[in-house]
């Protein structure tokens, strides 16, 4: 089934929707006038029964029967629609019937509330439905018959209503039929005029756009109004103009872009040779390059094993001249040289591992006590910070849980922090080494470490890269810059974490954070230890020792 067209679409949705609004209207009218209707029956009644009874009280108070008779009738007879006229006597506060009109339907009891409005003098009607007819529904109205100051009576009418649905359907059919007779000549009307004043101009543009399709650049709408169908045809002309200019802009690129590629073609060509030979030389370049890197490996290895043996051999050095200043008492000439033995032993530990820098080594970690670890440390560098007139504040916390960690290894690192800050105070200052115990927020424990000088500080430019390999700030022959890499390096070891803070001309500032080994403390939030506590021997070089004995086992 071919589908309507745009006019025919717009036409008839336009005449459906008329048309069911204007059934709607006809519907509430048609149901407005049949109660209008209705009333006017209603008012029409009561008013012909108040007449009548105040035509009695006036003209024919005392008539006979066969007056008040002939009145009836002429009630009755004065409209089709009603079917009762009766007159009531009140006798004694008792309402009997007097006279009926002919034809009259046969007398039903005056209600209870009717004749108390009657007995007051007051009036009175009321609506019964006593029957449904065929076509309408009985209207029952009374009205006080006063003589005097008296009630005497009262009038009966009872009339027949016009149905209200069936007035209402045949006004609705009339109007009805000459709504539809409208909508007709209204869709016409819009078919006609849609067919001139729409379809023609667009048929026209629609024309233009299939032969433009074709292939036709050059086809144009005819612009036959100023309306909006005529911009759509003006504006279709500019798009196809538009696209004329761009096809043949397109053309002559495109005859220009294939004598480029020809031209790059052959530019190509000589430039592969280039390429071949450039190559060859990167290939030399290269080969240069690897063995530059040997060599800067090999002078990287030598600069980081003069740094760990100078370190040792300068504490060696001090208490060397201590002893042959003689100041000492036989346990204390003692105890210095078991400190120079411990730091010969590890000279010889860094020869070691130099040696075995080939194959990779694992870290041997075992539960530490920081507090007797440092300990050791501040008596190893004691005759540094004295001859340097350096002032060293111990505020180690008692009670810190253990790490695990490797001696040999974390002694390294405080080592190099501790001649990092030495070096920034030449002068003297005050060299300040804490460490406590904390909770994260995750309830680990861990132990933070600071150390502190009042020396120099360094500014933000080089903060940034004091962990770069071989970045120094010294004098040449005075730093290998291979210091605070080994810290970070040994860090990385343990698990840890290496913060600095530094503010030109007022210090420095380490933060080594370690993970602590035990489990939190009920009493002050950090964990109790679970490992077996490792005291660190100081007097006897208990890690010298140690260290020595692990290069015993693997000679």
């Amino acid at each position: 089934m071919p589908s309507l067209r745009l006019h025919t679409k717009t036409t008839l949705l336009a005449s459906g929707v008329t048309v069911a609004i204007i059934a709607a209207l006809l519907s509430l009218v048609s149901i407005r006038v049949a109660a209008f209707v209705r009333e006017e029956q209603r008012q029409l009644a009561e008013l012909q029964a108040t007449n009548f009874a105040e035509h009695i009280a006036n003209s024919l108070a005392g008539a006979d029967a066969e007056a008040l008779q002939r009145a009836a009738n002429l009630v009755r007879g004065s409209r089709p629609n009603i079917l009762t006229v009766r007159v009531w006597q009140r006798t004694g506060g008792v309402f009997s019937e007097q006279i009926a009109a002919t034809g009259s339907l046969p007398a039903t009891v005056i209600p209870q509330d009717t004749r108390a409005a009657l007995r007051s003098e007051l009036e009175s009607r009321e609506r019964q439905a006593t029957g449904r007819e065929a076509n309408g529904s009985l209207y029952r109205v009374f009205a006080p018959i006063v003589i005097g100051d008296r009630m005497s009576g009262a009038v009966e009418i009872v009339e027949r209503l016009d149905d209200a649905p069936a007035i209402a359907v045949q006004f609705e059919r009339t109007a009805f039929g000459f709504a539809l007779a409208a909508v007709a000549l209204i869709t016409i009307s819009l078919l006609l005029l849609f067919r001139r004043v729409v379809y023609r101009p667009l048929n026209a543009v629609l024309g233009a756009m299939q032969r433009a399709e074709a292939g036709d650049l050059k086809a144009r709408a005819d612009i036959r109004a100023s309306d909006e169908l005529g911009a759509l045809a003006e504006g279709f002309n500019r798009m196809i103009e538009r696209i004329n200019e761009m096809t043949n802009e397109r053309d002559g690129q495109a005859q220009l872009l294939a004598e480029r590629i020809s031209g790059a073609t052959s530019e190509l060509g000589a430039r592969n040779a280039e390429l071949q030979a450039a190559n060859r030389e990167l290939w030399l370049t290269t080969q240069r390059l690897t063995e530059l890197e040997r060599l800067a490996a090999a002078g990287q290895t030598a600069a980081q094993f003069a740094h760990e043996v100078g370190t040792p051999l300068n504490l060696i050095g001090g208490h060397v001249q201590l002893l042959e200043a003689g100041a000492d008492d036989a346990a204390k000439r003692q105890s210095r040289l078991s400190l120079i033995r411990a730091q010969i032993e590890r000279i010889s530990e860094i020869v070691r591992l130099m040696l075995n820098r080939t194959r990779p080594q694992e870290v041997e970690m075992e539960p530490l006590n920081l507090k007797g670890f440092l300990r050791h440390i501040f008596e190893t560098i004691a005759p540094l910070l004295a001859s340097r007139g350096i002032k060293l504040n111990d505020e180690v916390e008692v009670g810190l849980p253990l790490i695990n960690a490797s001696p040999d290894r974390l002694q390294q690192a405080f080592i190099n922090l501790i001649n990092n800050a030495l070096d920034a105070m030449p002068d003297g200052g005050e060299l300040t080494i804490t460490a406590r115990a904390r909770a994260t927020a995750e309830a680990r424990a861990q132990v933070v470490v600071e150390v502190k000088d009042t020396g120099m500080g360094m500014t933000d430019d080089v903060r940034t890269r004091i962990f770069e390999l071989m970045f120094t700030t010294k004098r040449r022959g005075q730093g290998t810059g291979l210091g605070l890499v080994i810290v970070q390096q040994v860090m990385r070891e343990h698990k840890g974490v290496i913060e600095v803070a530094s503010v030109p001309g007022e210090g420095t500032r380490f933060r080594l954070i370690f993970p602590a080994l035990d489990t939190l403390r009920s009493s002050n939030g950090i964990k109790a230890a679970t490992a077996s506590a490792f005291e660190f021997e100081a007097e006897t070089g208990a890690v010298g020792e140690r260290a020595a004995a692990r290069e015993a086992k693997e000679l």
